[in-house]
């Protein structure tokens, strides 16, 4: 997807106070490490050496959380003084992934991520230092369920989306919806004040 896609979640964001900057990635085009290289240069560029002063706060949706776990393998200083959020985030590995690239679109389709993510590439990644949340998403789509094997966004399992350490609450959003909706917002905001999402959403127990 193109920045404009986070554009209506840096409004609301904004409207609440933070300041939001939309980075830009050819997830088709490049593997995670490479968009963490990419990454930590315009962080560079913006911000000086890491860590920042004061610090940041980052917003991952789907493979852009994995970005980010990407960032934290690379240097993990950026997180430094900052919250992280993860939305919809296949953080333990893909399924749906899994049965795209097994059809020449779905290969086209995901391309370079979609692979990484079919071979498993989140279980290599750490989790981001510090306080970390994670958004799940549970509005399906009809069959998905079969497909996906339980309650879903749409793309991403409900099972998938974990990541040890991290808060992680689910919210009755599709995939989509996790970056368009309202609640997602409030719910992001929350976290990158207080550390928690506080009554945002239902707590996701393992």
């Amino acid at each position: 997807m193109v920045p404009a896609a986070m554009l209506p979640l840096a409004l609301r964001l904004r409207r609440r106070g933070f300041q939001t900057h939309r980075f830009r990635y050819p997830s088709r085009h490049g593997g995670l490490a490479e968009h963490a290289v990419r990454l930590d240069a315009w962080l560079t560029d913006r911000f000086g050496p890491p860590p920042p002063e004061p610090g940041l706060g980052f917003v991952g949706h789907s493979l852009g959380g994995l970005v980010l776990r990407a960032l934290a393998a690379r240097e993990p200083r950026w997180f430094e003084g900052g919250r992280t959020v993860l939305l919809g985030s296949p953080n333990r590995g893909s399924s749906g992934a899994r049965l795209f690239m097994g059809h020449w679109l779905g290969r086209w389709w995901l391309g370079q991520g979609g692979r990484e993510l079919a071979e498993g590439a989140p279980d290599r990644l750490p989790a981001p230092p510090g306080e970390v949340g994670v958004l799940a998403g549970t509005r399906e789509r009809p069959g998905t369920r079969r497909i996906l094997g339980g309650p879903n966004d749409g793309m991403v399992a409900l099972a998938e989306t974990p990541l040890s350490g991290a808060e992680v609450q689910a919210l009755p959003l599709g995939h989509m919806g996790l970056i368009f909706r309202r609640p997602a917002a409030e719910a992001i905001a929350h976290f990158l004040r207080e550390g928690d999402f506080g009554s945002h959403g239902e707590p996701v127990l393992e």
